[in-house]
C-alpha cells in the first residue's frame, strides 16, 4: 500500500530549491510551534506541513546556522547533532504509537528536500512497515573500514544505487554514558561526516550536489546509509531494479574512502 500524499496540505510550504529567496521558517526560532524537545540550537518539532496521511511527521533542526551542513560542523557540534538525532528517533520508537519510525535527511535539489537549512525528518508510520523491502543484504558488500564497534561498508546489493555507503554500529550506543559508548558514538558521527564529504567532493569527480542519509535499526545494528543523488534511473522508476557501479569503480572508491577514514581516526 502506498503512502498517501495530501497536496492540499502542502499549500504554502516554503521551498528554497524552487522558490529561492523565500524566508526560512527554521531561522525564525521565535515563530516555531509544537516543539517536542530542544537542546540549544537543536530543535525537534512537529512538521507544520503534515502532508502524509496516517503518519506523524516531525522535523529536527540541526543548527541555527542556515548555511551549515553535516560536512561543515566542528567535532563538538557534529557529535551533539548525531547524539540528539538518535535520541529523538529512539524516543519516537519507544512511544509504541507507530508501526515503524523512519529518520532521514535530504540535502540538495535532487534529494527530495525543499529547505536548505540543515535538518532531518523523523516520521512515524501508523500503518506501514517502512522496512518491508529492506534487509541486511542492502548494507553488505565491500568492507571499507573498522574502528572499535564502528564499521563502514559499500553496498554491492544497494537499495537503489549506484553508490551507497553504510556506517554501522551497535544499536543503543547513543544512550550509553560509558566512555567506550561515547567514544564509539562520536566515531560513528565522524565516519559519517567523512563519508558525506567524500560523496560530495570526490566521488564521481565531485559532481554530486545532493545527498540523502537514511537511518535504520536492523538486526541489533544502527545503520546510516549515505548516497549521492542524481536523476533517478528509469530501471528503478519503472521496474524497481537497482543498479550498482562496476567492481573496479567500487574498489577505487573503497580505497580512497579508507584512506580518508584512517586519516580522521
Amino acid at each position: 500500500m502506498a503512502l498517501v500524499f495530501d497536496v492540499v496540505k502542502a499549500k504554502g510550504k516554503p521551498d528554497d530549491n524552487r522558490r529561492p529567496g523565500t524566508s526560512c521558517p527554521f531561522c525564525d526560532v521565535d515563530g516555531l510551534e509544537n516543539i517536542i524537545r530542544r537542546d540549544g540550537d537543536r530543535i525537534w518539532l512537529q512538521n507544520k506541513f503534515r502532508t502524509l496521511r496516517h503518519t506523524m511527521q516531525t522535523v529536527l533542526i540541526e543548527s541555527a546556522d542556515h548555511d551549515a551542513d553535516i560536512t561543515t560542523y566542528e567535532p563538538g557540534e557534529l557529535h551533539g547533532v548525531i547524539r540528539f538525532a538518535l535520541s529523538c528517533w529512539e524516543q519516537m520508537i519507544d512511544s509504541g504509537d507507530y508501526r515503524s519510525v523512519l529518520m532521514y535527511k535530504n540535502m540538495g535539489p535532487l534529494s527530495g528536500g525543499s529547505l536548505t537549512h540543515p535538518h532531518m525528518q523523523i516520521v512515524g508510520l501508523e500503518e506501514e512497515d517502512g522496512y518491508a523491502e529492506i534487509s541486511m543484504k542492502h548494507f553488505e558488500g565491500i568492507d571499507v573500514w573498522r574502528r572499535g564497534r564502528v564499521r563502514v561498508t559499500i553496498s554491492t546489493d544497494p537499495v537503489m544505487g549506484f553508490f551507497e555507503v553504510n556506517v554501522i554500529c551497535p544499536q543503543g550506543l547513543a544512550h550509553g554514558n560509558a566512555p567506550e559508548d561515547i567514544e564509539d558514538t562520536n566515531r560513528f558521527a565522524d565516519a559519517l561526516q567523512t563519508v558525506v564529504r567524500y560523496v560530495l567532493n570526490e566521488h564521481h569527480g565531485g559532481r554530486a550536489s545532493s545527498y540523502n542519509l537514511f537511518f535504520y535499526h536492523i538486526e541489533g545494528m544502527t545503520i546510516v546509509k549515505a548516497l549521492p543523488r542524481w536523476v533517478v534511473s528509469p530501471y528503478f522508476v519503472g521496474y524497481r531494479l537497482a543498479q550498482c557501479n562496476a567492481e573496479t569503480t567500487l574498489a577505487r572508491d573503497a580505497e580512497r574512502l579508507r584512506e580518508l577514514l584512517d586519516e580522521r581516526a
